[in-house]
């Protein structure tokens, strides 16, 4: 009994460094490992706002692509560096790459009215659901392109499922319902 307790262990262990292979990461910094131009840039893009937190994340953005670094082995190996950024009422992130290039921001915000569009078109497709929680989200990239994205949690009687719309309130997934749990 003990030879199968352990390996199943060893089985257990391996399988799941297998899986964090596959998982993209993102370290935790300090300020003195930013580099200065994504600092001034911050510092300039956004002067209202203090920095919460610093992370390096193994991406590399080629043109639109973008490609995750495996070989990455210190600090100077990062190309990519996300800052989240916190004023106004407001918490987000903003994604720059090492020479202080904004690459994008994210926005999230709780609980906020969604636009008319989305409402009409939520209550078109899903009449007599409500929308009991929502999330606004916005990604600005570099090439002027925002993009609107709204993630809204559904109810009807004992069930929910979660739909996600553009700001045009253009259905974006298949929801699945789900039995709430009481």
């Amino acid at each position: 009994m003990r030879k199968v307790v352990v390996f199943s262990l060893v089985l257990l262990g391996l399988s799941a460094q297998a899986f964090a292979q596959d998982v993209i990461y993102s370290e935790k910094i300090k300020k003195e490992d930013v580099p200065a131009a994504i600092i001034e840039s911050v510092e300039q893009d956004y002067p209202d706002f203090t920095i919460e937190e610093m992370a390096a994340i193994p991406v590399e953005y080629v043109e639109s692509d973008v490609y995750v670094n495996r070989d990455i082995k210190s600090i100077d190996d990062y190309d990519t560096f996300e800052i989240t950024l916190e004023g106004k009422g407001k918490e987000f992130t903003a994604t720059y790459d090492r020479s202080g290039n904004l690459i994008s921001t994210n926005e999230h915000l709780k609980n906020i009215a969604p636009p008319a569009a989305v409402r009409s078109a939520i209550a078109k497709a899903y009449p007599g659901w409500t929308i009991k929680k929502d999330v606004y989200n916005m990604s600005s990239y570099e090439n002027g392109k925002a993009r609107q994205r709204y993630r809204m949690e559904l109810t009807n009687g004992d069930e929910k499922m979660h739909v996600y719309t553009n700001a045009k309130g253009k259905i974006l997934n298949k929801p699945k319902m789900k039995k709430m749990h009481q």
